[in-house]
């Protein structure tokens, strides 16, 4: 009679043997992913800085994903914490230390690393199918922007921060550039994110000016501003979502277009 209880009740919709997956997120690029992929009920922890979607409000927060507090994290007995792999971290180390089980993702430094991405944590959630369905269908559209692309890329100054803050060649933000059609005039630095000045800002002499944090009234008022190429014909481009186009996630596709017709003039 036991038996066959034990085997009516793993029969009922809704029983299982195993518990549920808990999952902690100390990036926002991973949580909208692991929503995308289906997961997010999963999630016992996130960042503070993950926003995205609306599910992720009543989650709870583990702090930034510097300094993320390990005792809380710890307490939520996760079955996985998703972080990104970053030299000399103390928060990877003391999660390491304490045997939770880490998955480290390198920077995303182009689109591709992004599809990598997604399909790293396809396989650690078990959706494996839902992150192969998704990157395949990222790639799709991508395809058709890359179709429809002009054959000359226009040269860029993407300003992601006040305070001349931009991208170099190892960021995935110059990729964004790039498939949207354009050519990062800071390409040829070595690193992914550094601080310009002005002066470097003018001798690239932009065609093309994105202001993702800084205001274009500011930016017009700066010392010989006039001489800019991009303030010259008017293609200084704002509206560009920061959480978006800092986040090497699903939603990179959408910025890619909006860039894409920007450049193109199409708005």
């Amino acid at each position: 009679m036991k038996i066959l209880i034990f085997v009516l009740m793993n029969c009922m919709p809704g029983f299982s043997q195993e518990k549920e997956q808990r999952i902690v997120s100390l990036m926002p690029s991973y949580t909208e992913i692991i929503f995308e992929l289906g997961a997010g009920s999963r999630l016992a922890g996130i960042s503070n800085f993950c926003n995205y979607p609306q599910g992720t409000a009543g989650i709870e927060k583990i702090g930034d994903y510097f300094t993320p507090n390990i005792e809380k994290i710890y307490s939520m007995r996760p079955d996985i914490v998703f972080a990104g792999k970053w030299k000399n971290s103390k928060a990877v180390s003391a999660l390491k230390n304490l045997g939770i089980n880490l998955v480290e993702i390198s920077e995303e430094r182009k689109i591709e690393d992004i599809f990598a991405t997604i399909r790293i944590i396809g396989k650690n959630t078990g959706s494996e199918k839902r992150a192969g369905i998704l990157v395949s269908g990222m790639k799709k559209e991508l395809g058709k922007i890359k179709k429809s692309s002009k054959k000359t890329a226009k040269s860029v100054y993407a300003e992601i921060d006040r305070g001349y803050w931009t991208c170099g060649k190892n960021s995935f933000i110059s990729d964004v550039i790039k498939k949207a059609g354009g050519k990062n005039v800071f390409s040829g630095v070595n690193m992914p994110y550094f601080q310009a000045s002005w002066e470097d800002v003018i001798k690239a002499k932009p065609e093309i000016v994105v202001l993702i944090n800084s205001e274009k009234e500011e930016f017009l008022k700066r010392p010989l501003a006039e001489k800019i190429p991009a303030v010259k014909s008017g293609k200084i481009i704002t509206g560009i979502d920061k959480d978006v186009i800092s986040r090497p996630g699903p939603r990179i596709i959408s910025v890619i277009k909006q860039l894409k017709k920007e450049f193109d003039g199409k708005n």
